[in-house]
Formats: C-alpha cells, structure tokens, sequence
C-alpha cells in the first residue's frame, strides 16, 4: 500500500491491529518505508539500520504476575541494572520469568518492590518489561529496593551517573571483563574464532585472563585441561588469538567497547586518524569535526579514554599486540581525502547515484558542513547547509561545477 498522509498510514496500521488474531501468522506491526529514492539517499542509514524506514508496533499483549526477586545484573559497559525475577506467565506464547527494570529511577518511579503483584508485556513482543504495580488492598508490602552501594561483582564502589549507577572498573571487574572479552573477540572486534559467552567466561572464572591483556599469553597448554577443550581444540584458540596480534584499526577500536563507538564510527575514526595515538590524543572539538560524530559520542569517547584504568589496561592490551593496520588509503583515486555535502535536489543525477560515483573515486559523502568539507554540492532548493558553507568559506559547486569536479577526476 502506498499512503500519502499520515491518516492513512494509521488506518492501515489499525486494520492489521484489529485483525492480527486471525492471520495464519504472528505478526508485531507494519514497516513504513519512504517512497522516495533520493529521499533514502538524504536519510542514509546507521551501522544497524536504515534511517528510511520505521517498524511501527501494535500494542503489546499484557499479563499479571508477581516479582519473586529484584536482582542485580552488571552489563559489559559497567551499568547495573535492576531486573525483576517473576513468577512464570505466558506473554503472548513465550513463557517469561524475568524482566529489565532498566534503572533505579524507573524502579522508584513505578514503586517496584519484592513480592508485588505487576502487570507485565513484551515491548515489541520481543523484550519483557514491567509495566505497572497492580495494587492489593491489605496486603503488607516488603521494603523498598535500593541499589548496591558497592558493585555485586567486584566489590568496587559504584557510581551514579545520571538515573543510571554503574561499576567504573572497567577492566577488572568479572562480568564487565567476561562480556568485554566476548565483545572484543567478536566478529565485528578481533573476530576470534572459538572465543565465544561460555568459552570467555571460563577463562575469567579459571583466573586465564584477569584482565584483557591477558588473553594474549594463553597457550594451547592452558586450554587444554578446561571443560570443552580437548588438543586440537585448544591448538584451534591458541592459535586463532595468536594470529589476531595483528589487527585493522577499526576492529580494535570497536572491540575495546569505548561507548557510542559501533562499528561504522569505529571504522570512520580509523580513516580520519590512521592510529591508535591519533585518536587518544584528539580533543573533543576535533572528534566532533568527524562525519557522524557530534557533541555527546565526543565527550562519552573522550571520558572512555581519559579514565586513567582504561589507558593502563590498553596500553597493557598494545604491549601484547603486534600491529594495528590503519586503513588502505585511496591515494591512487581521483577524489581521495575529498568530502562532499549535498543540498537541494540535482537534474542529472539521483542521490543515490551521486554517492555512488564519489565514493567509487576515494570521495565520502557527509551529512553536515564543517570545516572538514571540500566541496558543497548545491541544486534546486538548497537548504541552510549552504548558509552555513558560506560561513565556513567552504566552496560551492552548482550541478555543472561538480560535473567537471568528477570529470576531472575520472569519474565522468
């Protein structure tokens, strides 16, 4: 179906909702796509997902149950989270006993405590979560929850930062280091092979790897004697983590966790720096200069890597490793190191197609105008990205400038 307004993209929504029930197959929403090529092309995409297209949920199915327990888990990135161990219910056809209380602002705000009675959902159909206290009249509550003073972990003195309170023992707290391990050997990390949650986690629990740097000192003679291992599994690891001391820059740098940094920035950071001390040592101002990057990515990536634990553990982590390889440069391209930023639509050429020769030619493609730009590419209803090139003193290119831009540059 195509819609033109927004009316009609809810009543299609709504059609599907009423009648869900009776399909030969579960659905959890409709997709809304933009109908508009070059529009996709403007929108672009992130590292997980297009930015033109948006899953639009029904209202998820709702059951009452009781919290038996709040627990407290410590996730990869330091944050303790609440979650709520219940009494198993079936939520849409999927039996759930846990759910995420996300932090412990959400817990006092909904007044979550141990032995109440909730009503729960499946947020999407997929994640389980708390909704709401279904109140009891008479029945004596238990007492409120707190958070842990000290991390459950390692014992190490917790933080609150904002509603959320978190371990900053980055490096050396068990379950941080466990999930850490896992990420950093990762595919989109080092891509260890054979380094996955169980095997990770028995490398902590053993004492192998106290802390990451250690992982690079494990023998086939360590893993040998550990549940699942056998010679030529263990030869298998040995050597598969051997051969990841040599490693793309992009890879370590996703693999360390530093946050915000996925695996598209992770790869943009390492062809704008080329080094590991490039970007150590890069100021937020100019981290911000990067396509992609903005005030709040700067300052997380700068405090992840100020913090005076996590440059010893990496630094440890460097002294094991052998290379980090920067990315090819396209030196030999005729549009190599060049940054283009459009505005306004263009006669002879879609979006799409645009990006495509640039890129094709060494060239990147950005959404925004900063001091890092060298060409603003501007066609029919430019918008206040040509403003503000001419603030910068950044040069603008009408339809045929850019022509020859890509002509001369053998594009054309």
């Amino acid at each position: 179906m195509r819609a033109t307004t927004v009316e009609e993209i809810l009543d299609y929504h709504g059609r599907f909702a009423k009648d869900r029930d009776d399909l030969d197959f579960e659905i959890d929403g409709v997709v809304i796509k933009l109908d508009d090529m070059d529009g996709r092309a403007d929108l672009g995409e992130t590292s997980h997902h297009p930015r033109w297209a948006l899953a639009y949920k029904f209202e998820p199915r709702k059951e009452i149950t009781r919290i038996e327990k709040i627990a407290v888990s410590v996730g990869r990135t330091g944050k303790l989270t609440p979650v709520a161990l219940l009494r198993p219910v079936e939520v849409g056809g999927v039996t759930v006993s846990r759910a995420s209380l996300h932090n412990r602002e959400e817990v006092s705000r909904k007044d979550i405590r141990e032995g109440d009675l909730v009503r729960i959902q499946r947020a999407g159909d997929v994640i389980p979560q708390v909704v709401e206290r279904v109140p009891e009249a008479g029945r004596r509550r238990k007492a409120a929850f707190r958070m842990p003073e000290r991390c459950p972990e390692c014992d190490t003195q917790v933080q609150e930062v904002g509603p959320f309170t978190r371990c900053p023992n980055r490096f050396g707290c068990a379950a941080q280091l466990k999930r850490g391990l896992t990420h950093f050997g990762s595919r989109g990390g080092l891509d260890i092979e054979g380094l996955g949650d169980e095997t990770a986690a028995l490398l902590v629990d053993r004492g192998l790897v106290k802390e990451l740097a250690d992982l690079f000192e494990i023998t086939a003679g360590d893993l040998e004697p550990l549940d699942g291992f056998a010679q030529k599994s263990a030869a298998n690891l040995a050597q598969a983590i051997e051969d990841k001391k040599t490693v793309g820059l992009a890879r370590f740098l996703y693999g360390l966790g530093i946050p915000e940094v996925g695996s598209t920035v992770a790869a943009t950071l390492a062809s704008e720096f080329r080094s590991f001390e490039g970007i150590q040592e890069a100021t937020t101002e100019r981290l911000e200069t990067v396509d992609g990057i903005g005030p709040i990515m700067s300052e997380q990536i700068r405090a992840f890597l100020d913090d005076e634990r996590n440059r010893e553990r990496i630094s440890a982590v460097l002294g094991r490793m052998e290379e980090l390889v920067a990315p090819e440069q396209e030196s030999g391209k005729g549009l190599a190191g060049m940054k283009f930023v459009f505005t306004g639509g263009l006669e002879g050429f879609s979006r799409a197609d645009a990006k495509r020769l640039i890129e094709e030619h060494g060239g990147r493609v950005v959404s925004s105008v900063s001091g890092e730009t060298t060409y603003v590419v501007v066609g029919g209803d430019p918008g206040s990205k040509l403003q503000r090139a001419n603030d910068l003193g950044i040069e603008v290119l009408n339809e045929g400038d850019f022509v020859a831009v890509l002509q001369n540059a053998g594009a054309l």
